[in-house]
């Protein structure tokens, strides 16, 4: 199935396996988004569209191997196909190629746009806007010219694209691509590479974070750092199909690394959107070893209801009993504890933090302690000038 002559079913299987893990892990995101955070934001919608034009890119790449990419010529005793055959594959790849390389163009556009729009909501420093501003209009830009280069390939005969006049270029006065293809290639990689450091000097700078959540938060976002890669090596596929005596096998290069590069991109795009489930996946864990530390490191059992018992075994002492039933309830001015995080991105989630019975009688007990000592730890203020209340008293 696999055999070199045929690399159909390898470029088709890949397309589906990466496009379905892009599926979950922007799955992911959105449940992230909805329940975690509490609302979608435009970007998320973006990269959405993104992940739709990813699908429609597996379509694609199915029709052109329908059609013959990915296939080596025929060869010994393979009867030709009929003249009629012939010309409905001409057709056929001539079509597919082409809304191939606009869906390509449409799709990489939106992923960047995600992430820049990401960006627009982190932004506090008004350089910082700005440049992110920039970098979406050099992506607008460029991807409209190409849009336009590719869509009018045949600038005297526009059909000729549509048709099997595309494989005889200089005959009926058609763009040669391949230098265009490299020129795309080209900016793809400077435009990943400028949008994945765009972020770090503001990252670097976040000096009320804590060092290692802010190294960590700066290693999500060099995940970013496999889009340009995936890109770079795409242009290798690009070059076994322009120098190639047969394209149309190599052609199925092209479609593969087409897709390991648009989902490796909404795949590292997406992770930073995750950090939410993250915090509270690893706050619940976190939580959960503390409620039982105690219980392992301790050698003792602790076993809470109306009366809180502790055997520890060792210590100065025992302690069996701790009485609580004197402790009142708290007012109404007692607050469950609480937690506001931030995900650093400007959105805020109010997490509740459920604390064990041993914490939350902890926080009790320290608020009525708080609360007695309050009222007895009013000192009398001395007058300014002692000798003036003396006078006035008198």
């Amino acid at each position: 199935m696999f055999a070199p002559h045929d690399l159909g079913p390898t470029a088709e299987y890949t397309a589906y396996a990466l496009t379905g893990l892009s599926t979950i892990v922007v799955g992911v995101r959105f449940y992230c988004r909805i329940w975690v955070v509490g609302k979608l934001k435009p970007y998320d919608y973006i990269m959405l569209s993104a992940l739709v034009c990813t699908w429609g890119m597996c379509i694609i790449n199915h029709y052109q191997l329908l059609f013959g990419s990915g296939k080596t010529l025929p060869h010994g005793n393979t009867p030709p196909p009929s003249i009629h055959r012939i010309i409905e594959m001409a057709f056929g790849a001539a079509r597919s190629w082409y809304a191939f390389q606009l869906m390509y163009l449409v799709d990489l556009a939106l992923i960047k746009f995600s992430i820049l729009a990401f960006y627009l909501s982190i932004a506090t420093s008004r350089t910082f806007r700005l440049l992110v501003h920039l970098t979406a209009a050099a992506v607008l830009v460029f991807t409209i010219v190409m849009i336009f280069v590719n869509a009018f390939e045949c600038p005297k005969h526009p059909s000729y694209a549509l048709g099997p006049e595309i494989f005889q270029r200089e005959k009926y006065g058609c763009l040669e691509m391949t230098n265009i293809y490299y020129i795309q290639a080209g900016f793809n990689i400077f435009s990943d590479a400028a949008i994945l450091f765009l972020p770090m000097p503001l990252l670097i700078k976040i000096k009320s974070m804590p060092r290692l959540k802010r190294y960590a938060l700066i290693a999500v976002f060099s995940v970013g750092a496999l889009a340009p890669i995936a890109s770079v090596i795409r242009v290798w596929g690009v070059y076994m199909w322009a120098t190639s005596t047969d394209p149309r096998y190599y052609g199925a290069y092209v479609m593969f690394w087409t897709q390991v590069e648009l989902n490796t991109a909404i795949i590292s795009a997406s992770v930073p959107s995750l950090q939410p489930l993250f915090k509270k996946l690893f706050g619940e864990f976190s939580r959960y070893t503390r409620r039982n530390a105690y219980y392992y490191y301790g050698h003792g059992t602790v076993r809470l209801s109306n009366v809180t018992e502790v055997n520890t075994g060792r210590g100065r002492g025992n302690v069996s009993e701790i009485p609580l039933t004197g402790l009142e309830s708290p007012r109404s001015s007692y607050r469950h504890p609480s937690r506001i995080q931030s995900n650093e991105f400007g959105n805020e989630a109010i997490l509740i933090q459920d604390l064990g019975e041993e914490e939350e009688i902890q926080n009790r007990v320290r608020y009525f302690a708080s609360q007695r000592s309050s009222v007895h730890s009013h000192i009398p203020k001395s007058p300014q000038y002692p000798r003036d209340a003396l006078m006035s008293s008198g």
